[in-house]
């Protein structure tokens, strides 16, 4: 009987077989760097761009949640028009590499309400905690409803600068350019970690960081393995809407 040898590939540090794909030897840690010119130029373009996004992104954060002057609804409206603006752009720039997340392949209810119905969980839960921590810690408590509540749509403008606007646009600039990005520098698991702490880092929140980060590795995950943003936009949205409401009918009951 005739067998075909099988060659596998191995580390050029260790010279231990590596898994099909890895960038990075399991074994000793060796960049496998063996590549075309054309291919690192790729590689130093798409650092370039996910630094740059980064960069932008944190400086319109930190200006409008930090500087007194700029804490008013105008340009909350502003900012929140600034960064959707900075994700289209660097979403449509790469268009030929994210266009495919727009679809959504292999759709499917059940999976849709699952995650949705963990999203709930979770906004409940860690609604409670942070709660908890806030009083424990500094004796008081958060809401970023109150920020609207004075205004005459306020429920309805909470809704939609909490809920609808952060899990269409974040998930357009993070999951959407930023992981796919991150794709081409390095393997799945590193992008998905990364991409988890740098959204977690954008919302400026210590207090937060131990929910943010596996929120952000969650959606990332759910990114690479359905190959598409909706399942992520929705699971977001769910999310931050339960968050909104809750915060409304406590605004409502301590009146």
């Amino acid at each position: 009987m005739h067998t075909d040898e099988i060659v596998l590939s191995t580390c050029i540090g260790c010279g231990l077989p590596l898994t099909t794909g890895s960038k990075f030897c399991g074994h000793c840690g060796q960049g496998q760097n063996i590549e075309d010119p054309g291919q690192s130029e790729r590689k130093w373009q798409s650092v370039r761009q996910v630094f740059i996004f980064f960069i932008i992104c944190s400086i319109i954060c930190c200006v409008f949640s930090f500087v007194d002057y700029f804490q008013t609804l105008t340009w909350s409206i502003v900012a929140d028009g600034l960064f959707a603006s900075l994700s289209v752009t660097f979403f449509v720039l790469n268009w030929h590499r994210c266009r495919s997340l727009l679809l959504w392949p292999n759709f499917s209810w059940k999976r849709l309400l699952v995650y949705c119905s963990i999203a709930i969980a979770c906004s409940f839960l860690v609604g409670f905690m942070v709660d908890w921590l806030n009083k424990s810690l500094f004796s008081k408590t958060f809401s970023y409803y109150y920020f609207y509540s004075r205004y005459r749509y306020g429920k309805e403008m909470a809704i939609f600068f909490i809920a609808v606007m952060p899990a269409l646009f974040e998930e357009l600039g993070f999951r959407g350019f930023l992981v796919t990005k991150l794709l081409d520098i390095t393997e799945e698991k590193q992008a998905i970690l990364i991409s988890g702490f740098l959204f977690a880092i954008m919302h400026r929140s210590m207090l937060s960081l131990f929910w943010l980060i596996p929120f952000g590795i969650w959606l990332g995950y759910i990114r690479v393995k359905q190959n598409t943003i909706w399942y992520g936009l929705c699971i977001h949205f769910c999310f931050n809407f339960t968050a909104c409401v809750v915060e409304i009918l406590q605004s409502a009951h301590y009146r």
